[in-house]
């Protein structure tokens, strides 16, 4: 079965959000909702105070499980889950599922992450803060998550000037960055890094540790790692709107925040060679994205059907979950027991382990899966 999901877009400090309205056919407006996750298993960690709704977990749209949390449907489907993670993730849990009830008890946002991904699309009306994710290895130390925030973007669209800034360029110290931490030096900050245009099409991995901030106009998927870990030297958005304390050093305090970045510095050839990609799709078929070549966290693939039907990724969907969002065009989705999903542009999905799904019509689907190592 294929499960449709309501609409799931999520709070943030930056301005955004128009192009996925007019993306899903509405009035478009920029507002603070500027992402919307899809088949989400993780819960945003906005601060106290900002108690609104969605948290960030998915709801199922639709059927005799409509309304139902994302999280609490895997909790009573573990077979839905990809059978590698729900092994190990037993084992880590004495044989049951892991289920947290009070987002506050976890510093990371996972609800349940045996759903290893998180896919977003992300509209920024302006730039966002300099922020970085930790590392798994920082985030298991400090963050009580087995998962850091590795995530990879691939522009959709954006305007002629818009840009990203990514890593350090080289020879940067950690005391140079604190400075300009401390000053609250914006202009110095962004100058630390490569400001890199961008286009659709483009693919930029993040690592954990690296610094970066993406630039004003551009709409993105965005694929990472399930938790909303995150450092942010900037306490001011640059529309001026003031970031509470604990959203800038994640509940580590203000120096053992800067222990998130890691401070090797690249050359922009060495950037190109290491994190970027360019993607270029025309044809009636799944083009991959997000491969091997970038990263084992995760996979995803751009798939489009002209008039057409089109098996999804069928070696990935035998033997993993993922999650879908379509991006154009109309048309329909079939699951193994010939179920039908009517398609519109914004519609996001759930897809368990196991089901062979057929699209037709006029798509284009982006669809994710975990990696080989998300079940470590």
């Amino acid at each position: 079965m294929v499960y449709k999901l309501k609409p799931n877009r999520v709070l943030r400090t930056y301005l955004g959000g128009s192009r996925i309205d007019a993306l899903r056919g509405i009035i478009a407006e920029a507002g603070f909702f500027p992402e919307e996750w899809v088949a989400s298993v993780t819960a945003a960690q906005n601060v106290p105070g900002d108690d609104v709704i969605p948290t960030g977990i998915s709801v199922i749209d639709g059927g005799k499980d409509d309304g139902r949390p994302l999280t609490d449907l895997l909790r009573g489907h573990p077979e839905y889950l990809n059978n590698e993670c729900h092994i190990a993730q037993k084992s880590r849990n004495n044989g049951n599922i892991k289920t947290l009830d009070n987002p506050e008890n976890d510093k990371s946002g996972e609800k349940n992450a045996d759903f290893p991904i998180l896919l977003k699309l992300l509209d920024s009306a302006e730039r966002l803060v300099v922020q970085a994710h930790p590392t798994v290895e920082f985030a298991k130390k400090n963050f009580g998550s087995r998962y850091g925030k590795a995530e990879c973007w691939y522009v959709l669209s954006a305007d002629e000037d818009a840009s990203v800034y990514l890593g350090f360029k080289k020879g940067i110290t950690r005391e140079e960055w604190k400075r300009c931490f401390n000053d609250q030096d914006i202009e110095t900050m962004l100058s630390l890094l490569h400001k890199i245009p961008v286009k659709p099409g483009d693919v930029w991995y993040v690592d954990g540790g690296v610094p970066h901030a993406i630039g004003g106009g551009c709409l993105l998927a965005e694929l990472q790692e399930p938790t909303d870990l995150m450092v942010v030297p900037e306490k001011r958005t640059p529309s001026g709107r003031e970031i509470p304390e604990k959203r800038l050093h994640g509940g580590l305090g203000f120096e053992k925040m800067f222990d998130c970045f890691e401070y090797d510095g690249y050359t922009i050839d060495e950037l190109r060679s290491r994190y970027y990609r360019h993607i270029s799709n025309d044809s009636s078929d799944c083009t991959t994205v997000i491969g091997s070549d970038l990263t084992d966290k995760f996979v995803m693939y751009d798939c489009r059907t002209e008039n057409s039907a089109l098996e999804l990724c069928p070696e990935q969907t035998r033997s993993k979950p993922s999650a879908a969002v379509v991006i154009s065009g109309t048309g329909n989705i079939t699951d193994n027991e010939r179920n039908l999903t009517r398609l519109s542009p914004g519609d996001a999905l759930f897809i368990p382990n196991g089901e062979r799904v057929k699209m037709d019509g006029t798509l284009r689907i982006l669809i994710a899966f975990p990696g080989n190592s998300s079940s470590k």
